[in-house]
């Protein structure tokens, strides 16, 4: 690995551009708040996995495709009527806690209740009035499943309360807290799913789906709750028009939030189309159970912790672009070793959670579609500064072109490749989200990433690609070809953290010490 290290001239140049002390603290912190609710965020997989091992077993391939249908066609109503209260309440609630004016807090807390509420409301009822509309579109033209769209009008609205608790409990610093009901709820969701699955079969698919909806709030609130007494008025004009300049904002991101639902549920709708409930639960246990999964363990930090950095760093769009070439740099490199490993270990967990018979064309459309996990996590943290900036039309913009991307990579993917070729459409499509915000962040913001990481971007880029093709090719080199990947790129990413953080260093003199007394 040194001999690769120094055929690349990485150390030469990292000795020259040495980390500041405000850099190295940058990267810990980055390192302390992915650890820290990646950790949270990996117990909540290990609890879905177990969920979907029991799923898979009980419900099979064709259960997995009922959930899809119903989740993605609900989001749409979840997404637009929630007016991103989760997103464009948090800055807001922020400012009230430096704010000395007393009451602030309260009145702010008390506005994002009520239009939460309101939007529980709005949302339950267009769920109901237009669930033979949703049925006839998830369930090519059946309406069987209207009732069990009404059903779900419950979680529309639990969903819209827990939004607006979740941005109270960000707002306001408690995110160990967050963190642990993000957890418990996921721990509820399989204490009660498991049986419904098992005594009821098909027939408890949309029970589970809504108790776990309501597991999330109820544990949220729980939370919340304990730090600030709930108080409400939704009906109250003259308390929610105070509101209107957050949700103005609200309403573009309601909107892009509705083009990626819908897009979505287009997706599963299309693979409905083509080979039924089946070949879409192939789909959704590969893509929404497992990298989806995993995609929330990389970026866990994201909202949390760099979201309101970057919003501190106002309009000194300096401070700003160093913020993000930061993030994206560690992500590249907690992110290349981690979707390695993940395709190495793909077959494995396939094997012993979801059944390999059931899901065999699982295993390559997970290790293919995970690759664009790399690429998200290098853009993401520059798609975030349109958010901040408030600059609605382009974030509308921005986010309706990466829909009309997925949808398109998807449908020449299927129609060139089957289901596998989903898998390496997803992929693309994330590459060509990356090179979509770093355009749209250039030509608007003059940002451009800086040479430190557009070098360790390429360099654990081409070990990632090197990996998906041995991956694609199988057999004992090309897994052999993965691991020795997988390998390299950890040796890098070990590197570049012991040179610029305080943590690792720390971390590895304590080892090494163990070890020398043994």
């Amino acid at each position: 690995m040194r001999a690769i290290l120094r055929y690349l001239n990485v150390e030469k140049r990292e000795r020259e551009i040495k980390a500041t002390e405000p850099d190295k603290k940058r990267f810990d912190r980055i390192l302390k708040y992915t650890g820290v609710f990646g950790s949270v965020h990996g117990f909540s997989m290990l609890v879905k996995l177990l969920n979907n091992m029991f799923k898979s077993r009980l419900l099979g391939p064709m259960g997995f495709g009922i959930i899809e249908n119903l989740n993605r066609n609900t989001d749409l109503i979840r997404n637009s009527t929630n007016l991103g209260l989760m997103t464009v309440a948090v800055p807001e609630i922020s400012k009230c806690e430096s704010d000395p004016e007393p009451g602030c807090l309260e009145h702010k807390i008390l506005l994002t209740r009520s239009w939460a509420m309101l939007t529980a409301i709005v949302g339950t009822v267009l769920c109901l009035v237009l669930a033979p509309v949703l049925s006839r579109r998830a369930f090519d033209g059946s309406a069987d499943y209207t009732v069990s769209f009404m059903i779900l009008s419950i979680s529309v609205a639990a969903a819209a309360v827990t939004n607006g608790e979740i941005a109270i409990l960000k707002a306001t610093g408690r995110l160990r807290q967050l963190a642990l009901s993000m957890f418990l709820a996921e721990l509820l969701s399989l204490c009660i799913s498991v049986p419904l699955y098992w005594f009821l079969g098909y027939d408890g698919i949309v029970i589970a789906l809504a108790m776990s909806v309501l597991n999330s709030m109820v544990v949220t609130c729980c939370y919340s709750f304990r730090y600030f007494a709930y108080r409400v008025r939704p009906f109250s004009w003259s308390l929610l028009r105070q509101g209107t300049g957050m949700i103005e904002m609200g309403l573009f991101l309601t909107f892009a939030a509705f083009a990626g639902a819908w897009a979505w549920s287009f997706v599963a709708k299309f693979l409905m189309e083509q080979g039924g409930e089946e070949l879409v639960g192939i789909y959704s246990a590969g893509y929404h159970a497992l990298v989806a999964s995993f995609t929330s363990i990389v970026l866990s930090g994201m909202d949390s912790e760099f979201f309101p950095s970057l919003s501190a760093a106002g309009n000194d769009m300096g401070r700003a672009h160093s913020l993000m070439n930061n993030q994206s740099l560690a992500l590249c490199m907690i992110a290349a070793p981690a979707v390695i490993l993940f395709m190495v270990c793909v077959p494995a967990v396939v094997y012993v959670v979801l059944g390999y018979e059931k899901f065999t064309d699982t295993i390559l459309l997970s290790q293919m579609a995970v690759a664009g996990v790399y690429f998200k996590a290098v853009g993401m943290p520059v798609a975030y500064c349109v958010l901040v900036k408030s600059d609605s039309l382009i974030y509308v913009i921005q986010e309706v072109m990466d829909n009309i991307l997925l949808i398109v990579c998807v449908v020449l993917g299927y129609r060139l490749g089957g289901i596998n070729g989903v898998g390496l459409a997803l992929a693309v499509w994330e590459v060509f989200y990356l090179i979509l915000v770093l355009l749209i962040s250039k030509l608007r913001y003059g940002y451009r990433m800086d040479s430190a990481l557009v070098r360790n971007f390429l360099m654990q880029g081409a070990f990632v690609v090197a990996a998906t093709y041995g991956i694609i090719n199988g057999g004992v080199m090309g897994y052999g070809l993965s691991i020795a990947m997988c390998i390299c790129a950890s040796s890098v990413t070990l590197h570049f953290f012991k040179e610029h953080t305080t943590f690792v260093p720390g971390v590895l003199s304590k080892v090494f010490r163990k070890y020398h007394k043994h």
